[in-house]
């Protein structure tokens, strides 16, 4: 398997160190204003179906390359919002615009059981981006970087819709704009979506308990990581989870710069699940393809995250 070479490693650690500086965590919101969590039921797990996760992520990756505003973005938000709604939950897009006229636009949904007022809470959101990054040189179609989670919150849908009480508690995101223009991902460019999301849901009237964000999750050569800065008890939760589930899954060796970053910086504590993209040589090349994703790694991926949500006590 390529190595990342060292001087790659140490560019990266350097970035995050800088991101996090210039984007320091805000103060945690008033106690009382977040929605209490209560966990969803275990055997919810077992439902998920890597298949049908995988049926999702190959459909998006037939669209072709969809970067921010472009047509095969389209296709797959009007794609997402049909599955969503023939699973009984309700979507919302939330569209902006960044450095001139392009347009990004997040896709929020929520089960028809739960918050109906967009200006409070479910106790949970779950979220991954859809984009797929800009490369000029090749067609990059992201089918595990950005298509896998998108698939597993496609697949997550369709089994919490079967309890609508887990349901209720959570709110589904697909950011957009995570990728950078540049290279990397900096203060200034990339995670558009999620700050622009993080940003709104700081001016509601109720906040969340928790946060989960899924990226790179559908190739099963490959370990995977979750946040050094996840509370102790997510990490805890987080690891008995994925030894239930079969998923190979560690503690990253460091901060990685991930759509999660915006929303821990405004105080909501958040897991972030990520396969080891620095070991993937097909990382933002063009041998990201169908043929990468591994309906199992999908599988465990999201009996993992139900699993975890069956179990964790959010801090405070």
């Amino acid at each position: 398997m390529k190595r990342v070479p060292l001087a790659v490693l140490l560019i990266l650690a350097t970035l995050a160190v800088w991101y996090f500086t210039r984007n320091p965590p805000e103060p945690p919101p008033p106690v009382g204003t977040r929605v209490a969590f209560e966990p969803i039921p275990a055997t919810l797990a077992e439902q998920f179906s890597g298949a049908k996760a995988y049926e999702h992520v190959k459909a998006i990756v037939a669209f072709g390359p969809r970067p921010p505003g472009s047509e095969g973005y389209e296709k797959s938000l009007v794609y997402a919002e049909t599955v969503l709604a023939a699973h009984g939950w309700t979507t919302r897009r939330q569209s902006f615009t960044r450095g001139g006229a392009l347009t990004f636009t997040n896709l929020l949904a929520r089960h028809a059981q739960g918050e109906a007022n967009w200006n409070r809470s479910t106790p949970v959101l779950i979220g991954g981006h859809l984009d797929s990054k800009a490369i000029q040189e090749f067609r990059f179609v992201g089918a595990n970087d950005g298509g896998s989670s998108t698939g597993i919150l496609l697949e997550l849908a369709r089994v919490l819709s079967g309890d609508p009480a887990a349901a209720a508690q959570v709110e589904l995101v697909l950011f957009d704009g995570e990728e950078a223009f540049g290279p990397n991902i900096t203060p200034e460019d990339g995670l558009y979506g999620s700050k622009y999301y993080a940003h709104a849901i700081s001016k509601r009237a109720t906040w969340p308990s928790l946060g989960i964000v899924i990226d790179l999750v559908g190739d099963s050569r490959h370990d995977f990581l979750y946040n050094p800065e996840a509370p102790p008890a997510f990490a805890a939760a987080a690891e008995r989870a994925a030894a239930d589930s079969g998923l190979k899954l560690r503690r990253a060796p460091g901060p990685i710069l991930d759509d999660h970053v915006p929303l821990q910086n405004t105080g909501l504590p958040c897991l972030h699940l990520i396969g080891d993209f620095m070991n993937m040589p097909y990382w933002h090349q063009p041998g990201d393809t169908l043929e990468v994703i591994d309906p199992q790694a999908l599988e465990q991926t999201g009996r993992t995250t139900l699993r975890f949500l069956s179990q964790v006590v959010p801090p405070g």
